[in-house]
């Protein structure tokens, strides 16, 4: 826009070298016209003579449609970074394996990682193991879960506690004269999940009387063992009218809640994404799903490692939560469309 080049616009900006006076200062109105302003995690990074490594550790074996966009995520954040000297490495654990995932974080420390990012499992030996290498100074950001008691230098992810009261507040919408509800969760092994119960449950009791939660099922993310429990557990509650169900581990559940008869019978309702939600969305057979925008959560936790490992002023506070998000059959054509942009935008495979 200046019509010269970047090393000049490099002076102008930053009072180096001799520039034109009236160029220096076309550039710097340009500057502020564009609200431009230093990336102060790339100028950290370029001033290092040794290249940086972040390690992110899963809580699963393979990704699912909620991951997928994680990962695209992390992908966007590490491409900005790639061409200063950044490494990611991404280790993936056994479902919900506490073990394993100990085994990856004393790999990540062996490997002389800068800092961790990681969706922790809900395990004292994962708390213990976390609490001495944040005392060892090596950050920690925890990604879409955390752990209660344990040291973090930054947690990224939804409100859990504010996605269950907007369940119970959906819920009193559809069925102002209350309901029966049944409540399907993913495992407890994560402590989000329980903070999401525990917000549904408190509003409920608190503002919403009328709703009768009649039970909440912990599901096994096998899709075999959550048709099976699904089933089993609406056979018991027949009078069933309103059901939590969720999206990114589902398609047992939503299938057994198909097969026994309560599309249409029950008002549902999904927490996250996933292909076969965003189905039910389109058919009208759910009616809403509670997100929180999985890939802005990735590409954050990477670029606030970063900043946290170049000790730039654009660290993000301790709890930073990703704003949620209700979608309705009405959103589908901007959910897809957002779905192909965020792939375009990424370069080559992930890390």
């Amino acid at each position: 826009m200046a019509g010269v080049s970047a090393g000049t616009v490099d002076r102008a900006l930053h009072n180096r070298g001799r520039v034109n006076p009236e160029v220096a200062e076309r550039i710097r109105k340009i500057a502020k016209e564009l609200g431009y302003r230093p990336n102060a995690i790339a100028k950290g990074l370029s001033k290092r003579k040794d290249n940086m490594k972040i390690t992110i550790i899963l809580h699963i074996s393979k990704t699912n449609f909620f991951f997928d966009d994680v990962m695209i995520g992390i992908k966007q954040g590490y491409d900005e970074l790639i061409d200063y000297g950044m490494t990611i490495d991404i280790k993936y654990t056994s479902d919900f394996n506490a073990d394993d995932q100990l085994r990856n974080i004393d790999e990540a420390i062996a490997e002389r990682t800068n800092g961790i990012i990681i969706v922790p499992i809900c395990d004292s030996r994962i708390s213990a193991r976390l609490n001495g290498i944040s005392s060892a100074g090596i950050p920690v950001v925890f990604l879409t879960n955390l752990i209660d008691g344990t040291e973090y230098d930054s947690f990224v992810g939804c409100d859990y506690e504010l996605s269950g009261q907007i369940a119970a507040g959906l819920m009193n919408l559809a069925s102002p004269a209350g309901g029966r509800l049944l409540v399907f969760i993913p495992s407890l092994a994560m402590y989000g999940h329980r903070l999401r119960l525990k917000g549904l449950r408190e509003t409920i009791e608190r503002d919403y009387p009328a709703i009768r939660l009649q039970e909440y099922i912990e599901l096994t993310n096998d899709e075999i063992s959550d048709y099976q429990i699904t089933r089993k557990k609406l056979e018991e509650h027949p009078q069933t009218d309103q059901i939590i169900c969720p999206g990114a581990f589902g398609r047992g559940c939503l299938t057994a809640i198909k097969d026994s008869g309560f599309f249409g019978k029950a008002k549902i309702i999904a927490y996250d994404c996933s292909r076969i939600m965003i189905q039910a969305l389109r058919e009208r057979n759910i009616m809403a799903i509670i997100a929180q925008q999985p890939t802005l959560q990735g590409y954050t936790a990477v670029k606030t490692m970063a900043s946290i490992l170049t000790g730039s002023e654009e660290t993000p506070r301790h709890d930073n939560f990703i704003k949620t998000r209700i979608l309705l059959a009405e959103h589908i054509p901007e959910i897809e469309k957002s779905y192909e942009e965020e792939r375009r935008k990424i370069r080559g495979p992930l890390p």
